[in-house]
């Protein structure tokens, strides 16, 4: 990470001194002959333009990521600026016997790597009876580690903690023991870094270890019961990432690919509850997010 860090840095840096001085200097033959060294290689009008053009792909940074993550919740947070819009569709299961969609919206406060982050979000929970159900949920996070090694952050957060609507907000337990207005409260933490493959090569590595109960729990009708949770994701090539992991009641598995690496575009398959254990059972659910930070 260092090496590649500072590879970039010092291109970046030349690319730019030689970018600024040829558009901002102005010089007549006369100053090009005394500025010249003996044997230096005159580039032509083409020459330059074609050396730039390479320079600007080859310089060209990736601001968006697929996600590493299984389903579950995470160490790391949304910091202020931070906003994301996303919407999801999925198949019928046991308790839904229509496909339907869901929308979110999240939005992160403060600064985690400094002091505490806090992160919201608000769910639209179906699109056939839209904005009849909607739940939010919350979580502040702190970066503990940050540096060459990679990165290290906890995270409590509490899911469903408000709600709105008649079904979501209902305290009557269904056929499976759990009421829809559960709340789920957990504790996350994830680290983020980089395993070498080969001579100048590695690839991004995410795990998550945590702990909760509610939907994370495996005995949805005690409350006070709270199962452990986690998950490994890879990412085997700059737009694709692949991830498994136990979310406390099945296993989850999950492929993430960002089309366009500089577009706020990121699409997730993720198969749920693949040992069709949990209430809801097995579900193949597909997502869209559009990251974004007004700040930059």
């Amino acid at each position: 990470m260092k090496t590649l860090r500072h590879a970039l840095r010092n291109v970046s840096v030349i690319a730019a001194a030689l970018f600024v001085s040829a558009v901002s200097a102005q010089p007549t033959p006369l100053t090009q002959a005394q500025a010249a060294p003996p044997g230096a290689i005159k580039l032509t009008a083409e020459q330059e333009s074609a050396l730039r053009r390479i320079t600007e792909v080859q310089l060209k940074p990736q601001y968006f990521y697929p996600s590493l993550g299984a389903g579950i919740p995470i160490g790391f947070g949304a910091n202020w600026g931070d906003i994301m819009i996303g919407g999801s569709g999925a198949l019928t299961d046991k308790n839904r016997n229509q496909v339907d969609a869901s929308l979110s919206m999240t939005a992160g406060l403060f600064d985690g790597s400094k002091y505490l982050g806090a992160e919201i979000s608000a769910n639209v929970l179906s699109i056939r009876n839209f904005g009849a159900n909607m739940s939010y949920d919350a979580k502040i996070h702190r970066m503990l580690y940050q540096g060459e090694e990679g990165f290290l952050s906890l995270a409590i957060g509490r899911n469903n903690f408000a709600c709105s609507g008649t079904e979501i907000c209902s305290s009557t337990p269904n056929a499976y023991g759990i009421a829809p207005n559960t709340a789920s409260n957990y504790m996350a933490l994830s680290g983020l870094t980089e395993i070498k493959v080969g001579e100048g090569k590695g690839l991004p590595v995410k795990a998550t270890l945590g702990v909760g109960n509610g939907y994370f729990a495996s005995n949805w009708q005690k409350n006070n019961v709270y199962n452990v949770f986690g998950d490994i994701g890879v990412q085997f090539h700059n737009q694709v990432g692949v991830s498994a992991g136990w979310s406390g009641v099945g296993i989850n598995a999950n492929i993430s690919a960002v089309p366009f690496p500089e577009w706020p575009f990121v699409v997730n398959l993720l198969f749920a509850d693949i040992g069709n254990q949990s209430p809801g059972g097995f579900n193949a659910i597909l997502s869209v997010g559009f990251p974004l930070n007004f700040l930059k």
